[in-house]
């Protein structure tokens, strides 16, 4: 794989496992590695476009963390986004990534940049994340989490891909 500049991560609606993706990857940016991914910008989208902003539950979680979206704004998925991205994330194999090879068959190597977030992060199982709205917080935060370890992995794989 190339050098990796700008990476979107995708889901359903954009208001739960996207923002949260998107928020976290660019804490690390902000703390951990700043001179690393100095130069990667991440973004995010949704399949759908229900609801117009991030759920209230990744808000609260995200602000555990010290990360305020309460102004985040969702956004659809469209050909310019999968253009102009290195590096496609999402959750689900049939909701996402089946479904984004269906609908968009004209992007170029769209195959070769769109991942199961758990499967680019080197995880052998279980790769899959599925979509915590309307979860209990509880249960809504442990699915969180699983995106949390998924993305630390992520992005030190990103880093060392841009490294070489």
């Amino acid at each position: 794989m190339t050098e990796i500049k700008h990476v979107l991560y995708i889901c359903a609606g954009n208001t739960c496992r996207s923002p949260f993706a998107e928020g976290f990857s660019n804490l690390l940016k902000a703390s951990i590695y700043k001179e690393e991914l100095k130069d990667v910008q991440f973004d995010s989208a949704g399949i759908y476009h229900y609801y117009k902003s991030a759920q209230p539950e990744t808000v609260n979680y995200l602000k555990t963390k010290g990360i305020d979206i309460s102004n985040f704004k969702t956004k659809r998925i469209d050909n310019d986004l999968l253009e102009q991205h290195d590096l496609i994330l999402g959750f689900e194999q049939k909701h996402h990534i089946n479904k984004l090879k269906r609908k968009f068959k004209t992007i170029k190597n769209l195959d070769k940049k769109l991942f199961l977030l758990l499967d680019f992060a080197g995880e052998k199982e279980n790769l899959e994340i599925f979509d915590p709205f309307k979860l209990k917080q509880e249960e809504y935060n442990l699915v969180l989490k699983r995106i949390e370890d998924g993305i630390i992995k992520v992005v030190k794989k990103i880093i060392e891909i841009n490294k070489s």
